[in-house]
């Protein structure tokens, strides 16, 4: 049986556990809490979450959690047939990771009533029973207050963050209208990284607010996050996926997430933390360069080479080059 140390406010937690519901895979949801840190510390290599064990040992990243299920249990799958398709999936899943989080990140710790409601669930979720969560709560909200602007959830980026994430919710909604998942009737990680993704934004109260419009939305990151017995039908073809696809990926993809990786592993080459702006959308977004992107950038590159050169220069239309 597998294990998954994590939390309902960690998108990648989350998101690992719905792959896990998906393939119905019999696994235990372990809260972490002060009540098994000793035991997550004798497992994890870094203080995060999600932590998988698995037969093989253990595992902190989301991204190759998917890839060890996906190959340990090959079906259900969420591998779209298509290498094309399958290589947006897997690129709109490290768009989720990478810049989703941004968003997610900014409404949470940065509003003031998202602060206080999210500090409080981690709060009352770690501390053992009977104890009063306000202070740990409290400690919680400070320290995640400092990662904003590492993150780039600054004021400055205030416009950026949430005029991205009303468009991408339109572009979204619009597209899954008349489809349960975002290629057709299949799961796929791009399912995973942005419905993990939404799924925080809707637990937050500013951004529920703000989504509330978005049914077609609402409902697909239920499916998402509860997939069992669903997300087992036919990909689409692109011919019926484009009208509503392409612009999903034109906003999440060439305009957002390609030129900021881009621009982040270009001057992570410069050193870790140095300051960078890009343009995205008329908008000159600055953060320090971030580690961890630009190796998901490396690898999602390393998959676009991949590509026969056909399917390269289909993708490099559509999106842009990697």
């Amino acid at each position: 049986m597998y294990r998954l140390f994590g939390m309902e406010v960690s998108p990648y937690s989350v998101k690992v556990r719905a792959l896990l519901r998906f393939k119905q895979l019999p696994f235990e949801w372990v809260l972490r809490s002060q009540a098994n840190e000793a035991e997550f510390r004798e497992h994890a290599k870094v203080p995060l979450i999600p932590l998988l064990l698995t037969p093989g040992g253990a595992m902190q990243d989301s991204t190759p959690m998917l890839d060890y299920l996906e190959a340990a249990h090959p079906s259900p799958s969420i591998r779209l047939a298509d290498p094309v398709l399958n290589f947006l999936s897997n690129a709109l899943e490290e768009a989720a990771d990478e810049w989703l989080v941004k968003p997610m990140f900014h409404y949470r710790w940065n509003y003031e009533a998202d602060r206080i409601d999210a500090g409080m669930r981690i709060a009352t979720a770690s501390v053992p029973p009977g104890v009063d969560p306000s202070k740990f709560a409290t400690l919680i909200s400070n320290h995640l207050m400092t990662r904003s602007a590492p993150l780039g959830c600054t004021e400055a980026n205030k416009p950026l963050l949430e005029r991205y994430l009303q468009e991408s919710a339109t572009r979204l909604n619009a597209h899954l209208a008349s489809r349960s998942f975002i290629f057709g009737e299949q799961l796929s990680a791009a399912d995973l990284g942005l419905g993990s993704l939404y799924y925080e934004l809707y637990s937050d109260p500013t951004p529920r607010s703000r989504l509330q419009p978005f049914t077609h939305l609402a409902a697909w990151v239920e499916r998402c996050m509860t997939p069992a017995g669903l997300g087992q039908g036919a990909c689409e073809g692109w011919e019926s996926l484009e009208s509503t696809l392409l612009p999903v990926l034109e906003h999440e993809l060439a305009a957002t997430y390609l030129p900021w990786a881009r621009a982040n592993a270009a001057a992570l080459s410069q050193g870790a933390d140095t300051p960078f702006s890009v343009n995205l959308q008329g908008h000159d977004f600055a953060q320090p360069a971030q580690k961890y992107p630009a190796k998901s950038w490396h690898n999602l590159q390393a998959g676009y080479h991949a590509l026969s050169d056909a399917d390269q220069a289909w993708v490099a239309q559509r999106v842009g080059a990697l």
